[in-house]
């Protein structure tokens, strides 16, 4: 075995090392946010959401099938509202997607006169 064998050999096994390291340092960063995750959802969930009662309820979202959609039904049908077809929309997803965390939603904002 040649002397430049033996470098690269040495060099595998190095970048190896700092393979495993990398990978160590990921698994621990997850179980980080995995904690940290877990901290937020012990929280008082209905306390964080009354911080944000008073603000704009404004969203914007930036999608092109959306708004195609959107368009062509404002175009084409009389009386189309777009606001209200997308925040139906935006309310049947996420009360899907998140059903428990809707609930203390509608909840905290029936408590504060909001819907």
């Amino acid at each position: 075995m040649s002397e430049l064998d033996l470098i690269f050999g040495r060099k595998k096994k190095e970048e190896k090392k700092e393979t495993e390291i990398q990978v160590e340092k990921t698994v621990e960063e997850n179980k980080s946010i995995t904690t940290n995750a877990n901290e937020v959802s012990n929280n008082n969930i209905e306390e964080i959401m009354k911080k944000f009662i008073d603000k704009d309820p404004k969203i914007g979202i930036w999608s092109y099938p959306s708004y195609l959609v959107l368009q062509y039904l404002y175009n084409t049908v009389p009386g189309f509202k777009m606001s209200r077809t997308a925040k139906e929309a935006l309310e049947r997803g996420l009360k899907e997607m998140y059903p428990d965390l809707f609930q203390v939603a509608e909840k905290v904002a029936k408590e504060n006169g909001k819907i």
